[in-house]
């Protein structure tokens, strides 16, 4: 009865060491996908010189929403999140706007987020000259999520991965 009882716990312990390990292998899988998916969108806003916040999603339409949301569909990334606070920058608060997998805005579960952030056009003195002629200066904050995301629990943590596009000069607000 000794050798049952020992066995058992051998077992168990084999049992929480592969939960652990397939734990850490769904993590490493889905940040990567997580970043891989940051990086595209970044480089989307980047090629359309901006992000228009305004436009709803079509498939007709040639826009930075429609493709990133075409990658995201094509790529088959999955993860939702909850939605960032407000960026504090300066003396402004900058919200973020969120989309769903779809294309559609949202309040709740959004797969990506998107915020703008207006770099200070502050004038550069140099001696008795003033170099104020700076066109508008914007970059984005991009937002994506990713999970621990065990077979037999499901989504355990949340987790955001966060990156900023280059400063695009005339892009919008």
């Amino acid at each position: 009865m000794k050798e049952a009882i020992g066995g058992t716990w051998i077992f168990q312990i084999v049992i929480v060491f592969i939960l652990l390990f397939t734990g850490f292998i769904c993590l490493s899988i889905n940040r990567s996908k997580a970043f891989f998916v940051k990086d595209r969108i970044i480089q989307i806003i980047q090629s359309y010189n901006g992000f228009d916040f305004d436009e709803t999603y079509s498939d007709e339409n040639d826009s930075a929403l429609t493709e990133i949301v075409s990658y995201i569909k094509d790529s088959s990334y999955r993860n939702t999140g909850v939605i960032p606070a407000d960026e504090e920058v300066g003396d402004e608060r900058i919200p973020y706007q969120c989309y769903t997998k779809d294309g559609r805005v949202t309040t709740k579960n959004p797969v990506f987020c998107i915020a703008p952030i207006e770099v200070s056009e502050e004038g550069y003195v140099e001696g008795e000259q003033i170099f104020n002629e700076l066109p508008k200066m914007i970059y984005y904050r991009v937002v994506v999520f990713y999970q621990l995301d065990l077979p037999i629990f499901h989504d355990v943590f949340n987790f955001k991965v966060v990156g900023d596009t280059k400063t695009l000069y005339g892009g919008t607000l």
